[in-house]
């Protein structure tokens, strides 16, 4: 991957083992492509230690990307053999899980008390309860299905290593740069991870989102849901105030993925004054073939709330036009809906 590697001295970390500077890989336009460290970690298990030497790298938002050792120097178990391909996998899906229940654990949580191997051999209910970590202690049993097997020191040690002084150092870059001009470079990348980052920051700094509606608003759109999600939720109630705004976000969903569509309506049901023009285009929409019965449904919703606010939106004759013509709507249960709606507000 070519680019610019800029160097970030990690002042008075407490890895003195490690290499005490972050390097970061930035494209043409200055923006971070990932960041990486070199790590030497000791990993200990019945008090025999191992060191083990790999990069970890962290992507433009500072989360886990992954790890590279190198080929002769592979990561092994308790009992000293090498992982295994499926075995790397898995502990790549440990690394990325931020909310692992290794957060919360000390070192000395990992195993049970000591556990001789003629009581194990004794016992044939514990050795089907325990999964041997070393020759004289055991995993504890909780933790069998979120570490890998025989290597639960050095699931611990890594998860630790990715989520501890290096990922806030990285925060404290990425958060010194944030501005308006930097949410749009983000944007306009055409990774995902730039613009889910970009949207992150929106939805956090909400004030961005005035500077940068422009390009918020057709990853709406985007028929990558994680995206389109994103993008959502960056979009605030508030924000939906206008009634132009409102049109503009309504029309949205002509491009929008079908479950999104109605993640539009829910967001439209959240704002406190929907103008008739916007509920007008919503069953517009619907009988353009856009929006299903269940979103039908869900705009009626809307109707009903804005009744209570603004008597009469029913009266209005650009709703009362469309209410009119769904009630004879040639799909039974669509007349049938609009009916008993009409007879409910009335």
């Amino acid at each position: 991957m070519k680019g610019t590697v800029v160097t970030h001295i990690v002042e008075n970390s407490t890895d003195t083992l490690s290499e005490n500077r972050i390097l970061e890989l930035q494209d043409d336009d200055g923006m971070t492509l990932w960041f990486g460290r070199y790590f030497y970690k000791d990993i200990c298990v019945t008090g025999i230690c191992r060191m083990v030497k790999l990069w970890i790298f962290w992507d433009c938002a500072g989360n886990y990307l992954g790890i590279q050792l190198d080929e002769k120097d592979p990561l092994t178990k308790s009992d000293h053999t090498p992982f295994e391909p499926e075995d790397y996998i898995r502990l790549d899906q440990i690394l990325a899980d931020t909310l692992s229940i290794l957060k919360s654990l000390r070192y000395e949580d990992l195993v049970t008390d000591e556990i001789t191997q003629p009581e194990l051999d004794d016992n044939r209910n514990l050795m089907a309860l325990f999964e041997v970590d070393g020759y004289s202690s055991a995993t504890s049993p909780t933790l069998k299905e979120y570490v890998v097997k025989d290597a639960v020191y050095t699931c611990y040690t890594l998860w630790h290593t990715v989520y501890g002084e290096t990922r806030a150092h990285i925060d404290d870059i990425l958060e010194s740069r944030i501005d308006a001009a930097y949410v749009k470079q983000l944007l306009m990348k055409e990774s995902e991870n730039h613009k889910i980052f970009a949207l992150d920051i929106i939805r956090r700094e909400n004030s961005f989102l005035s500077e940068c509606n422009f390009m918020v608003l057709p990853l709406v759109g985007s028929p990558d849901r994680n995206i389109s999600e994103k993008a959502l939720l960056a979009i605030t109630p508030q924000y939906l105030s206008s009634p132009e705004k409102q049109l503009q976000f309504v029309n949205l969903m002509d491009h929008a993925l079908p479950e999104i569509k109605y993640e539009i309506i829910y967001k439209m049901q959240l704002v406190d004054k929907v103008s008739t023009a916007a509920v007008a285009l919503l069953l517009d929409k619907f009988m353009s073939g856009k929006i299903s019965s269940g979103g039908l449904n869900q705009i009626f919703k809307i109707i009903s709330k804005q009744e209570l606010l603004n008597k009469g939106i029913v009266n209005n004759r650009e709703i009362e036009s469309r209410l009119t013509q769904l009630s004879n709507h040639p799909d039974a249960y669509t007349a049938n809906l609009t009916r008993n709606f009409m007879k409910s507000i009335r």
